[in-house]
């Protein structure tokens, strides 16, 4: 199977972050009503702020995803579009972190209320391998 080009590789990973924000805000308003008692029964700081992030409407989060979605897409485009240059690099490897950072948080909710949050499934099966393999290619390339 041939290799994809980095260019569509980078592209690409709008595709992949957006599947994980469509699995955060389908599920977010079902998981609130389900897990609300649950998340609320102990009552400690860091559980309270894990709720008030996640207790909104499809539509409210929805709104607040745009803006991630928007300054994600403004970064790869300029990645793509200066594919070689180091301050694009610096740029969207900053991002990578951050997105793979976001992951972690995404899994030491779900640890810290003992229940599956909105986006675990996609932060951990798509969106952290597919970031991996972005900046291995990205090395790879000696691009970072």
């Amino acid at each position: 199977m041939p290799e994809l080009e980095l260019y569509n590789v980078i592209w690409l990973f709008v595709v992949i972050f957006m599947l994980h924000d469509f699995e955060e805000i389908i599920t977010v308003e079902k998981w609130a009503k389900a897990k609300g008692k649950k998340v609320k029964l102990h009552n400690n700081w860091i559980r309270s702020k894990i709720w008030s992030l996640w207790n909104i409407s499809s539509y409210t989060f929805a709104k607040r995803d745009i803006f991630i979605f928007l300054f994600m897409a403004i970064i790869t485009f300029i990645k793509a579009l200066y594919l070689e240059s180091y301050w694009s690099s610096v740029l969207f490897v900053s991002f990578l972190i951050f997105v793979l950072l976001h992951n972690l948080i995404h899994i030491l909710q779900t640890l810290i209320i003992r229940a599956y949050t909105p986006g675990l499934y996609t932060a951990i099966l798509l969106v952290t391998p597919y970031t991996v393999y972005i900046l291995y290619r990205l090395r790879d390339a000696s691009l970072i």
